[in-house]
């Protein structure tokens, strides 16, 4: 769940190809609930990546076309809007996150949702509004992993962080690399899973610098990018981890609680709803950037709550 500010290019007015791939903007200029996703058309099959982005537009390609690989970037709920919708394709997924695809409760394991009202409450929602449901073909991906269709080449290149094994998807002879959740959204980097990892996300985006793409496509908001402007996106996307972090040491001037910092909405600026879920996500992002500032020293842990040193 990555709700961000809205992008400042004007939403994509329907899809863009990329030679045999074709780009679909998802509804809402790709925020959540949706993502923008990809197809591959090649002869009588058809590949979908991240089946998310409008469900008038994946009914119609069921019933057209003869869909034969899902490949999805992570197991997030958004990403998977409607995969019910291919019921005979493989679905492809990291390797490292394979039981959130089948399980609820691998999923709740991911998040860190241990409270059963909490529990009860993502059951629901992951079932009537993402349809959630255990595909009948899956097969694991790892990193580095090459697929073939006709002409086109997939490669899985790892990009952990977001979740453990998210991942981006490169087309090396279309010269194009899918992003996933490497969004390059004014909000920044979302690591609000118990299983997200604040330093592999920041080794991800430096990994990702010198990446060998001509179009850069992400699964939020504005969606395409040149190799200029994904550079220059990716430094601003990158900086928003320490501008959090310098918030977050300012407010430290006098002891607080973990549960006093989530009350000054460091991260999402404001009151969401529903609050518990958004107070949850925040919790643990604040968290992972006060175990790394409890290592490097720059603040301590005291009867009061955590403080900047001196």
């Amino acid at each position: 769940m990555n709700p961000s500010a809205p992008s400042s290019r004007a939403a994509l007015a329907g899809p863009v190809s990329f030679g045999p791939i074709t780009f679909v903007p998802g509804r809402k200029g790709g925020r959540y609930p949706y993502c923008h996703s990809l197809v591959v058309e090649q002869g009588a099959e058809t590949w979908v990546v991240d089946p998310a982005a409008d469900k008038d537009y994946f009914r119609e390609l069921a019933c057209t076309r003869r869909v034969t690989g899902v490949f999805l970037s992570h197991f997030h709920e958004d990403h998977q809007k409607y995969n019910h919708l291919f019921p005979q394709a493989t679905f492809y997924g990291p390797l490292l996150e394979e039981g959130a695809f089948s399980s609820l409760e691998a999923v709740f394991r991911f998040m860190g949702i241990t409270d059963p009202d909490f529990r009860d409450y993502w059951r629901r929602t992951l079932i009537q509004d993402f349809h959630f449901r255990p595909p009948a073909q899956f097969t694991p991906y790892f990193p580095g992993q090459l697929f073939q269709l006709g002409e086109v080449i997939l490669e899985i290149i790892p990009a952990p962080g977001h979740t453990p094994g998210h991942s981006c998807f490169h087309f090396p002879r279309q010269q194009v690399l899918f992003l996933a959740d490497v969004d390059l959204t004014p909000f920044g980097p979302w690591y609000g899973d118990a299983a997200s990892d604040l330093a592999a996300f920041e080794a991800t985006l430096n990994d990702l610098k010198a990446f060998p793409a001509r179009t850069f496509l992400t699964a939020h908001e504005q969606g395409i990018f040149s190799e200029a402007e994904f550079r220059t996106g990716l430094a601003a996307f990158h900086r928003v981890i320490a501008q959090r972090e310098a918030r977050l040491l300012e407010a430290l001037d006098s002891p607080k609680s973990l549960a006093r910092l989530v009350d000054r909405h460091l991260i999402y600026g404001k009151v969401k709803h529903p609050q518990f879920v958004y107070d949850h996500m925040e919790g643990q992002m604040v968290a992972k950037h006060l175990d790394r500032l409890l290592r490097q020293g720059l603040i301590a842990r005291t009867p009061a709550g955590f403080q900047r040193l001196p």
